[in-house]
């Protein structure tokens, strides 16, 4: 058996850290060393002691045939050459690094991927994967944990990435939701007297409610409607009912048709509600999924750049007046651009206060991808919750605040979150992941191919068949097995991921600290303190007079320190991104207002938007006074600048 409750942190996670990864200059490359030729070895011990009876397939007079040594030469050839190309990739690797959301992984990470490479198991199903289906279960329940789920309640997998995770909570948020219209004919159709809970707590009949009513059943309630269901009459019986009635089996087209025919006047199409920060794949989402993207709609943020809730509520409350559904509401734990975390505790308390008193609700899903990680801060060693005064002393700063461990807090109420292990769980690509709060909903989506699950297949094993649930058709066993290993090296509290993120934090305030004091002759204007990691800021000088001229100096500044804008010679590589109107109104004012080159009603006008450079900090070590990057930084943005201005 693999063991289970390692914690190789320890009390001293300060020198762990050195220990978790191969390092700028690959100081533990002989670590690492170890551990492959140790992997490689024990996978070469179990192919040569699987059935040695079989005898050889390539003997030794075989490696000795003129066109076994070309095909060896020609091997050795083109690994030369791939060698000496990816030398020009970008040194992810490196303290002179801060463009976009990817560090090195750690070792654990990697060796997990390479041993488990060498088997290849396809997480599709546990026929194939037998022990990295159980490994990826595994990850899944620790995130939950992580993030205050109940584990024997809720349900996840990995995903490819964040895009297909966030596809498979809005596909699943669309079943749950649309689950009560579907129930109600199927009621009628069968002659069953089935009631559900509607969102001001009344229990009443399905058959007999209206339209509106029904497309705002809460999820819980939905989701005891559906077992209700499956208890009422025999398998086959509801299964060919729903075949006739569900949205997944009838689609669109044929679905508008009966509501029109059995409600009458129908209803506006529901929409999905985004926070403006809300990441591109959404709308990507809305469209695959024929939701549309007219029915996205942007929910106003604030000068932080988290979702406003008192727009959302003037949202909700807009479109209850217009009866227009609600399908999802999607709020950001790390923004894209900022690493902002949205106050998802006021969400749900909207959410509820929508129910009582406009009988609206909705799923709320959020959208942890790149923040989702950070909850690790909030764990004890023992599991427990820790609180923001606990979190600062251990650190020695100031921050998280209450306000941000409620937020993070609050992720244990939403009914589904996406976090990516690819990005701040440092492990290979590719690694996503999706969880559901109450994992009935898995069932609302299920597929059976019968060359998987055949038909006297045991539940339990069933369960093991991921395929079944997902989207994708095929997933790398070996992707489960690096972020397993890495969650065991680097547990999910404060001696493992909690402190690995709290010490890019202290990297990234410090360099936003930095900033603020200026670049001799040039000005920074910062953009608020990140709620994680991400540095933002616009550079600018007193010769430059509006908004154009602005913009383009950032570029140029940009240019200087990308890694293709400067052919691969930036000092340090940074990123960059635009902020524009209408997604940025509620944010933009301070900072026109220090830059003073335009008005906020001419910038909307424009339709350029403000160039924004931006600097990811997932370096654990920004912080340390040696190497002194920081400093290090400072002086290629003002030599940058300088470059720029001529």
């Amino acid at each position: 058996m693999i063991p289970r409750d390692s914690d190789s942190a320890g009390s001293r996670p300060k020198d762990a850290l050195r220990a978790w990864f191969l390092g700028p200059r690959a100081e533990n490359a002989e670590l690492l060393e170890h551990l492959v030729v140790e992997a490689l070895r024990d996978h070469v011990f179990w192919r040569r002691n699987y059935h040695p009876e079989d005898g050889f397939t390539i003997r030794e007079m075989d490696k000795r045939r003129e066109g076994y040594e070309e095909s060896v030469a020609v091997l050795t050839q083109e690994l030369m050459g791939l060698l000496a190309e990816l030398k020009r990739d970008v040194p992810f690797f490196s303290g002179r690094y801060k463009g976009h959301m990817i560090a090195e992984q750690t070792i654990a990470s990697q060796i997990g991927y390479f041993a488990t490479m060498l088997y290849n198991p396809n997480n599709i199903a546990a026929e194939i994967s037998p022990v990295t289906t159980r490994l990826e279960m595994e990850v899944a329940g620790d995130l939950a944990r992580m993030i205050g789920y109940d584990s024997s309640k809720s349900w996840g997998h990995l995903t490819s990435g964040g895009t297909i995770a966030n596809f498979e909570a809005l596909w699943l948020a669309r079943s749950v939701r649309y689950l009560p219209v579907a129930a109600a004919r199927v009621a009628g159709e069968l002659g069953l007297d089935l009631q559900v809970r509607t969102a001001d707590g009344r229990a009443l009949p399905v058959a007999e409610l209206p339209l509106w009513d029904l497309l705002n059943i809460p999820n819980e309630a939905s989701l005891d409607l559906w077992e209700l269901l499956w208890q009422a009459r025999p398998a086959t019986e509801v299964r060919r009912a729903l075949a006739n009635h569900s949205l997944a089996a009838i689609g669109y087209q044929e679905y508008s048709r009966r509501l029109a025919l059995d409600y009458g006047d129908p209803l506006p199409a529901a929409v999905v509600l985004v926070a403006s920060t809300a990441h591109y794949s959404w709308e990507k989402i809305v469209r695959a999924l024929g939701i549309g993207s007219n029915q996205l709609v942007h929910v106003p943020v604030d000068t932080h750049f988290r979702m406003s809730p008192d727009a959302l509520w003037q949202q909700i409350s807009q479109l209850a007046r217009h009866r227009q559904p609600i399908l999802a509401c999607i709020s950001v734990c790390g923004t894209t651009e900022e690493s902002a975390v949205d106050r998802l505790d006021h969400v749900l308390e909207i959410r509820r206060r929508a129910e009582r008193e406009l009988g609206v609700t909705f799923h709320v899903h959020s959208d942890a991808c790149y923040g989702g990680y950070a909850a690790a801060l909030t764990r004890g060693s023992d599991g427990r919750r820790r609180a923001a005064a606990e979190i600062q002393a251990a650190a020695g700063t100031n921050w998280p605040d209450a306000d941000w461990v409620s937020s993070i807090v609050a992720l244990q109420g939403v009914d589904s979150v996406s976090i990516d292990p690819h990005k701040m769980g440092y492990v290979p690509y590719s690694a996503g992941a999706i969880l559901v709060r109450d994992g009935r909903a898995r069932h609302l989506v299920a597929t059976d191919p019968p060359y998987l699950t055949p038909p006297d297949t045991p539940e339990p094993e069933i369960e093991r068949f991921l395929g079944r649930y997902i989207l994708e058709g095929s997933k790398a066993g070996a992707a489960a097995a690096a972020v397993w290993l890495s969650h065991k090296v680097l547990p999910l509290n404060e001696r493992g991921y909690g402190y690995l993120i709290e010490r890019t934090v202290a990297g990234a305030r410090r360099l936003h600290e930095a900033l603020r004091d200026g670049l001799a002759e040039f000005r920074v204007v910062l953009l608020p303190l990140p709620d994680i990691n991400i540095v933002c800021y616009v550079t600018c000088h007193h010769s430059l007079k509006s908004l154009e001229s602005l913009n383009a100096f950032n570029e140029r500044v940009y240019a200087h320190m990308s890694m293709a804008r400067s052919n691969g010679a930036a000092e340090y590589i940074i990123s960059r991104t635009r902020l524009h109107s209408p997604m940025y109104d509620g944010a933009i004012d301070p900072i026109l207002a220090e830059l003073g080159v335009c008005s906020v009603d001419e910038w909307k006008g424009s339709g350029v938007g403000l160039v924004v450079l931006r600097s990811t900090v997932m370096d654990p070590f920004m912080a340390d006074p040696a190497p002194d990057h920081v400093a290090g930084y400072l002086a290629a943005v003002s030599r940058a600048c300088t470059a720029a201005l001529q």
